[in-house]
């Protein structure tokens, strides 16, 4: 099959992971991979939040009448936050063979360069999500039950840039199209239909919290199909091939046999 990019290969900075992937019962490698959004995607993404906070300059207005038709729902918090459940599950829901951690890596390291490249449009063309205003004012004092989740916390760490395309929807995009494509093989069809119901609720909270413009869903929605379709689907056939199973590339160290486990 045809060669891909090698900016799509795992990197380097794998290699000696990869070399003591059995570790932990086999999921060291998926530790790693986990943690690491943590410090390539969660601290970059808090920096560039409140440098833009900071400069306070907003480019584009993207409101539309739907995004003030659509009722604030305080509830859709719960929804929201799942996200913080797809970082994991992109990791430590990979299968235990070596096909599927060169994925995972892939996986991650889509989630990776995505965010970086829409990191520099909140930069180039900060958007201010002005809708917050829709929210009941007592709750973004930080009154009552709700109050306390949106007014004191959310509000005080994530500032209202970092509009679109909406990472929410981009990197959980990407983490259903894996998994689905891992689960699909094992013929989990109710876990499977479970994930899309769940990322579903969650692209719908990102407007009904009033974190996000509907332009920012659209076009969040867009870069993932993008991403999978030019470069995770390449990469995973790629993974699945001869080509990969004699990848002995020396700097990385990564030598894949889909009969490891």
């Amino acid at each position: 099959m045809k060669d891909i990019h090698s900016i799509l290969k795992p990197w380097p900075m794998w290699k000696r992971h990869w070399q003591k992937r059995q570790q932990q019962n086999g999921r060291r490698l998926q530790y790693i991979a986990f943690f690491s959004t943590i410090l390539f995607l969660a601290i970059p993404y808090g920096i560039i939040n409140h440098v833009v906070n900071w400069m306070d300059i907003s480019r584009l207005d993207p409101v539309t009448p739907l995004d003030d038709a659509i009722p604030f729902i305080a509830w859709s918090l719960i929804p929201y936050l799942s996200l913080y459940f797809y970082y994991p599950a992109g990791a430590l829901m990979s299968p235990k063979d070596d096909v599927s951690r060169i994925q995972m890596l892939m996986l991650h390291q889509v989630l990776f360069l995505s965010s970086w490249a829409i990191s520099i449009i909140f930069i180039l063309i900060p958007t201010k999500v002005h809708i917050r205003n829709h929210i009941p004012e007592d709750i973004r004092a930080g009154e009552g039950f709700w109050g306390f989740f949106y007014g004191d916390i959310m509000h005080n760490t994530d500032q209202p840039w970092n509009a679109w395309p909406s990472l929410h929807i981009v990197q959980s995009l990407l983490i259903v199209l894996m998994l689905s494509h891992w689960l699909k093989p094992q013929q989990r069809d109710k876990t499977i239909l479970a994930l899309w119901i769940g990322w579903l609720m969650l692209a719908i909270s990102v407007l009904t919290t009033k974190q996000h413009f509907v332009f920012d869903l659209v076009t969040g929605i867009i870069v993932a199909l993008l991403c999978w379709q030019w470069l995770l689907k390449p990469a995973i056939k790629w993974s699945e091939s001869e080509a990969a199973t004699e990848f002995t590339f020396e700097e990385q160290g990564l030598h894949p046999r889909k009969d490891e486990t």
